[in-house]
């Protein structure tokens, strides 16, 4: 029997290496963590004989988190706030009725790798990576390990879809024997804006904020050409690893920039938490126009998408 293949033999043999290219690609690859656990199992045994008031370290492959208090505040936007969205919800009052540990920074790319390596957890993600001077697009080759550009473990974790911060925080919960989530997006917002009342916990001047957050600014503007930035200098290009600017005041790094967060919260279009494809997050990221990083912006996506500037913050009730 003959079989006619379609095409030149040329063609066949290319799609034949590229489906090849592929398979290999999409394999689950061994990280190597053999320096960051060793780093990470000395800084937790130095971090036990200091104890540092308020913060929570439960586990070497745990986040640290800080533990803020409870309080009151206005949630969202006022009228008067200059980069205000037309449609941003009006301010609300809004209550933390108890103490909230929180992740101190990001989830790290190690932290990440860790739960992958440890979990077996294969993502599913639909990622958006860094594909040319502008371009963010999905592409099959593109992942939390591939999201486009380099990072270290010291990097936030990128790329992640809800499901996959969902999946991050249930192992945590195994792994620590403590109940790990997400914030919810009343908390979140309360942690960010640590007691401030402006469009963001520095100031409304996002020009002031390069020593404290990585957006989008003169130093994205040297290769992206053509976007808005903050007319300032933080010295970041794609991610920078987190701690690398200052905290607000509750102690917590990178709640706006560098990485935008997923919360717990489904986009608010009125349907069951049950049946939710759209999922909310929240701070901006380093691909952000600076008006977007900003205490009361959300962000909505599909709950399997994944981005190169998607990350997860963790939280757990003291």
């Amino acid at each position: 029997m003959t079989i006619t293949l379609p095409g030149s033999v040329g063609a066949v043999v290319a799609l034949i290496l590229m489906l090849t290219a592929l398979a290999a690609w999409r394999r689950v690859e061994p990280d190597d963590l053999t320096g960051w656990r060793a780093e990470r199992l000395a800084a937790y045994h130095a971090w036990q004989a200091g104890s540092p008031a308020r913060e929570v370290w439960d586990h070497p492959d745990a986040p640290v988190l800080v533990t803020i208090p409870a309080g009151s505040y206005l949630q969202g936007s006022p009228a008067t706030e200059t980069e205000r969205f037309p449609d941003e919800p009006p301010q609300t009052p809004a209550s933390i009725q108890h103490p909230i540990a929180v992740g101190k920074y990001p989830v790290t790319r190690g932290e990440y790798a860790s739960f992958i390596r440890d979990s077996g957890y294969r993502p599913r993600t639909v990622c958006r990576g860094y594909a040319g001077e502008t371009e963010l697009l999905p592409r099959w080759h593109f992942s939390w390990r591939r999201p486009g550009f380099a990072q270290t473990n010291n990097d936030p974790a990128v790329c992640a879809s809800w499901y996959d911060a969902k999946a991050y925080v249930d192992w945590l919960s195994r792994r620590t024997g403590k109940r790990y989530r997400l914030l919810t997006e009343t908390e979140w917002e309360y942690a960010a804006r640590a007691g401030t009342r402006t469009a963001r916990w520095w100031g409304d001047d996002p020009a002031r904020g390069c020593d404290a957050a990585n957006v989008a600014d003169l130093s994205a503007k040297d290769r992206f050409t053509d976007w808005e930035v903050a007319n300032c200098r933080d010295g970041a290009l794609f991610t920078s690893p987190v701690g690398s600017y200052r905290a607000n005041g509750f102690g917590l790094y990178d709640m706006l920039g560098n990485v935008w967060q997923w919360v717990e919260d489904c986009a608010p279009d009125g349907r069951p938490a049950a049946a939710c494809s759209q999922r909310t997050m929240r701070g901006g990221s380093w691909h952000s126009n600076p008006r977007y990083a900003r205490s009361a912006v959300r962000r909505v996506d599909a709950a399997e998408s994944g981005y190169a500037a998607y990350g997860i913050r963790v939280a757990r009730d003291p």
